[in-house]
């Protein structure tokens, strides 16, 4: 039978320890631990619980502190998590079935990064998948990463910030397979205090990464989104626009087509958001989330005949059940006091989506109206 190798990163994670340990200590037969240099129990913690710490000075590159755990690493195959990450038990099962496998593939997993806000870019409400993980969220984006790797080919990180193992695993002539195990992640929801330094961290690397290669789209993105975090939009306006003007069809590139054109959207600029959306949807149909923002351009200036053309063209792409998409026909319907027609969209999308609160409240509000309750 293969092995795994539970591999993570750690600083001053004394109060996430030792739930992690607890939740993951069926899932792993060893847990290597990399600390950076923590100032409290984190080590000791990791040690009674059986893991191997490493101790690793801080270089300001995750990717060193990655790659310092993969030496140490004695089992067939290898996941990446950090404290604040959480495979779901249900999916052990799963994830184990897959090591048996030849070792000429990595693993492609969903990192489900739960936040309290709406305002990311890629946002969508909770899937009702994982009651037990998504309890107390009330939503999340998405990120994917090769998380799952055999250990024996020598594989290796890269990238001093978002680092990934993906170029060595092109390099080495691996498959890359999706694995349905979503990753979920919950260190957007931890305190302000927490989430400010987060920020300046990541701001700093993305800062070191670019420098490193100023040609590099990823950090330009990463440094871009890190300046609108940290509230400088005129930085980070500037880095889009360079970034725009990028590589047609790269993932980063597009989507700091849309990142742009949202920004364009709400600083009234319509007909600059108008032409970059609709290159971003030209360069990458199938990214669902350009579609919504350019719907959203023409919902804002009231055309309503365009906004519903694009999103009949976007339902027949993705489907008619995709939540965001549901959720733009419902403001559409709304904003043309299509309310019977609203409130089936809203009923629809609470199917969906039971814990949406948001639309279970409006839904709510649209059965009272006289439109909906026979007094029209």
């Amino acid at each position: 039978m293969s092995t795994l190798a539970l591999t993570m990163i750690v600083r001053d994670e004394a109060d996430q320890l030792p739930g992690f340990l607890s939740h993951h200590a069926e899932l792993a037969d060893e847990v290597i631990i990399v600390d950076t240099g923590s100032r409290d129990e984190t080590r000791d913690i990791a040690r009674g619980a059986g893991a191997r710490v490493i101790e690793h000075a801080w270089q300001d590159d995750f990717a060193a502190a990655r790659n310092a755990g993969l030496t140490a690493v004695s089992s067939d195959w290898v996941l990446i998590l950090d404290a604040d990450e959480r495979v779901s038990r249900a999916d052990f099962p799963l994830l184990r079935a897959a090591l048996p496998v030849a070792s000429n593939r990595a693993f492609l997993q969903e990192t489900w990064n739960y936040c309290l806000g709406t305002s990311h870019l890629e946002w969508q409400p909770l899937s009702g998948r994982y009651p037990a993980e998504e309890a107390g969220q009330t939503g999340l984006f998405v990120a994917r990463r090769v998380g799952l790797f055999p250990a024996e080919r020598g594989l290796r990180f890269h990238g001093r910030v978002h680092e990934s193992v993906l170029p060595s695993v092109v390099a080495a002539g691996l498959a890359v397979v999706p694995l349905q195990v979503p990753v979920h992640h919950y260190g957007y929801c931890r305190s302000e205090a927490a989430n400010l330094e987060r920020q300046a961290r990541y701001r700093r690397l993305a800062e070191l990464k670019l420098a490193d290669d100023p040609t590099d789209p990823a950090a330009q993105l990463e440094l871009a989104t890190a300046l609108l975090e940290g509230g400088d939009a005129a930085a980070a306006l500037s880095r889009l626009r360079t970034l725009a003007a990028g590589p047609a069809g790269l993932r980063p590139v597009v989507r700091g087509l849309v990142l742009l054109g949202r920004l364009e959207r709400e600083m009234g600029d319509l007909q600059e958001a108008r032409k970059l959306l609709t290159e971003a949807v030209r360069q990458d149909p199938d990214f669902v989330f350009a579609w919504l923002e350019r719907i959203r351009v023409e919902a804002e200036a009231g055309d309503w005949s365009a906004a519903r053309g694009l999103l009949e063209t976007a339902e027949g792409r993705f489907g008619p059940q995709q939540p965001q998409l549901l959720r733009e026909a419902l403001r559409i319907q709304i904003k043309t006091r299509q309310l019977p027609a609203a409130l089936a969209s809203a009923e629809r999308l609470v199917g969906f989506c039971p814990q949406w609160q948001e639309i279970r409240d409006l839904a709510a509000r649209l059965r009272r109206m006289p439109e909906n309750n026979g007094e029209a």
